[in-house]
């Protein structure tokens, strides 16, 4: 079942090939003078350009089954209706993720191309009762759905360090850390939505989440954070992910001004499961 959405306006400015729909009657206003908003990752202050260069090597499949390269390299991520594979979702360790790309000769249909097309369902913006701007889905959403990426600036250590302390709790803003082991160490990634971002930088918090999030990578080493329904959802539910929970290899954290002295923020997901408070990392930006 569908919701119906009396919109004001598309919040990404038809950016998006699915419309992020607002409605100025539940207290959501345009987007602030100082926000651009990007479907993906853009290098922000002290990250090395490079990075975002084209690394991986491209297929000549027509269509991507269990032979193509990309699939034999990297496994096979999703089921044939782009779906992630219910084994993602169960797992409490992932392997690197990795989409076809820029380099290969397959279309922008195949079905090892899920996530790079940007926000994939219906969903608007609202206003909550006590956390703020919040997204919910106006379609009915099967395990493994993608929804969208969490984008930004990557940024480096230092500055998430100083932009965290900077921030005032009236941001709602969220910089958001992954970090991912592997045999060299952990790569980090921070990813600040403030002044670049979508409509992942309004997806709250919850302690019984209805998302969860994995790093996927397209083209370059700087993966994107891309969030995918962990359970059916029905339409109208507001859609949410876990800033702290610790799965594998990948590892999300909030960060807010008002949590270093104490580092405790209160929850309000309304969860049966609520922990009271917003998990909070002391070693967010450690390198």
């Amino acid at each position: 079942m569908n919701a119906q959405s009396p919109c004001s306006f598309d919040w990404t400015d038809g950016l998006e090939k699915f419309p992020v729909y607002c409605r100025k009657e539940d207290g959501v206003q345009g987007k602030d003078s100082m926000f651009q908003y990007v479907k993906h990752n853009i290098p922000g202050p002290g990250i090395d350009k490079e990075k975002f260069l084209p690394v991986f090597i491209g297929c000549s499949c027509h269509e991507c089954i269990s032979d193509c390269p990309c699939v034999q390299r990297f496994g096979q991520n999703y089921t044939e209706d782009g779906k992630l594979k219910t084994s993602y979702l169960d797992a409490d360790e992932h392997k690197v993720m990795v989409e076809c790309n820029g380099n290969c000769s397959c279309s922008q249909t195949c079905v090892n191309r899920v996530v790079q097309g940007g926000v994939k369902v219906r969903v608007e913006l609202f206003w909550t009762v006590s956390k703020g701007i919040g997204v919910r889905t106006l379609e009915d959403l099967d395990p493994g759905a993608f929804v969208c990426e969490y984008a930004g600036e990557i940024i480096s250590s230092d500055e998430a360090r100083k932009r965290s302390l900077a921030q005032r709790k009236e941001d709602m803003n969220y910089i958001i850390t992954v970090n991912e082991h592997c045999k060299s160490g952990v790569i980090k990634t921070h990813v600040d939505p403030r002044n670049f971002g979508n409509v992942g930088r309004f997806l709250n918090h919850s302690c019984d989440p209805n998302l969860t999030m994995l790093p996927v990578r397209i083209d370059s080493e700087i993966p994107l954070l891309c969030l995918f329904a962990k359970r059916k959802i029905s339409s109208g539910e507001e859609l949410n992910f876990h800033y702290g929970l610790s799965s594998g290899d990948e590892r999300t954290v909030y960060s807010d001004i008002d949590g270093k002295e104490s580092g405790l923020i209160p929850c309000n997901c309304g969860s049966q499961l609520c922990q009271g408070y917003l998990p909070f990392d002391k070693t967010l930006f450690d390198d």
